[in-house]
């Protein structure tokens, strides 16, 4: 399956040129975020796990989180032995057993229920199962799911369920990893799922041969076979905060598509009239190279939209508590348990009150 060009796009050349120099404007008149005036705490793992990258799925009455957990204790003993090689003792201390599961009637009352650890089918998932996306598919649930093993094979796997709490393994895992066009050794992470038009859309981040970090994106329609569509953003490395890109989230809203992404020292957004594209394309009637710009110190975030059709964001302070170490010239290097901790107190909760294109964060109330 191939994709055209004209697929998901709405909006005439002249819309998207004129909402988005509206949406340019804006920036010209704000500044970001503060995290404390605008984030929420509202779920607290527990003692000793910490969370992370996570997606959220409604069942029409109860709201799901699936989140990656571990004991964040084990982070420099991970860290030493698979860098290492020593993938069996990486194992034995990894940061990334599975998925918790959460489950609540609103954003505000999530309440933790299990550890969904996948069991280990192969030397491709040896070291790790985790970061979850759960999706309705021909009258059953599945999830497409994060998995890392031997000589650092890093990609997906799938799992299939008919309520969401019991689980069974796919019967091809996994089922994609780094595509041809990647670095040797490049990550297949932080996967987004999102259905348009009868096609799952499947963002994940991964690194090219150049170095460049990048927003890929594969498409199926049967979960069996699956269609790569290359980056659909890129940018080089970063040194402060978030070295590579990460946590990709996309939303089509009013015919314009959003892409929301962690990447150093912060939370970033782009726009685009097009779910392929949210860099420059040559040969498209767009001009889609648009940038992109920093909203503020959130980190591994999803962006949702509720039942009464409210916008949220979800993320944890990670950024800002690298930050406020930055500050205070506090050596607290990236993947060290001193840099990770934070995320011990999970998750955070802010409003989205669309103005336009321009998504105002607001601090919601418990």
């Amino acid at each position: 399956m191939t994709l055209d060009p004209a697929f998901g796009v709405s909006v005439t050349p002249d819309e998207f040129s004129e909402r988005f120099l509206e949406l340019h404007k804006r920036l010209f008149a704000t500044t970001e975020f503060e995290f404390n005036d605008v984030a929420t705490h509202i779920f607290t793992p527990p003692e000793g796990m910490y969370q992370v990258d996570h997606s959220f799925f409604h069942d029409g009455e109860r709201w799901h989180l699936f989140y990656v957990t571990g004991d964040m204790k084990n982070t420099d003993k991970y860290v030493e032995y698979f860098a290492a090689g020593d993938y069996e003792n990486a194992a034995k201390w990894t940061v990334e057993p599975g998925m918790g599961h959460a489950v609540g009637k609103s954003l505000f009352d999530l309440e933790y229920k299990e550890l969904l650890a996948p069991a280990v089918e192969g030397d491709f998932d040896l070291v790790t199962r985790s970061n979850g996306w759960a999706f309705r598919y021909q009258g059953r649930y599945g999830m497409l799911y994060g998995v890392r093993g031997k000589e650092g094979y890093v990609g997906f796997s799938l799992m299939w369920s008919d309520d969401l709490w019991n689980w069974t393994p796919g019967d091809n895992n996994p089922v994609f990893g780094p595509p041809d066009w990647t670095v040797k050794g490049s990550t297949c992470k932080d996967v987004h799922v999102m259905e348009h038009e009868g096609v799952f859309l499947l963002y994940y981040i991964t690194s090219d041969e150049n170095g460049y970090c990048i927003v890929a994106l594969k498409s199926t329609t049967d979960w069996k076979t699956f269609e790569d569509h290359g980056p659909v953003f890129q940018a080089a490395p970063m040194l402060r905060g978030t070295m590579g890109i990460e946590s990709p989230a996309v939303v089509h809203r009013d015919g314009l598509w959003h892409l929301f992404f962690t990447y150093g020292i912060g939370l970033w957004h782009a726009v685009s009239p097009s779910p392929t594209q949210f860099v420059h394309s040559r040969g498209s009637s767009f001009n889609v190279g648009t940038g992109y710009y920093l909203m503020g110190p959130l980190h591994a975030t999803e962006v949702l939209q509720d039942p009464d059709g409210e916008w949220w964001i979800t993320t944890d302070r990670k950024e800002e508590t690298r930050h406020l170490n930055r500050v205070a010239g506090r050596l607290c290097y990236r993947g060290s348990y001193k840099d990770e901790k934070t995320l011990e107190e999970g998750m955070y909760l802010s409003r989205i009150r669309w103005d336009g294109d321009f998504p105002v964060l607001e601090k919601p109330e418990r």
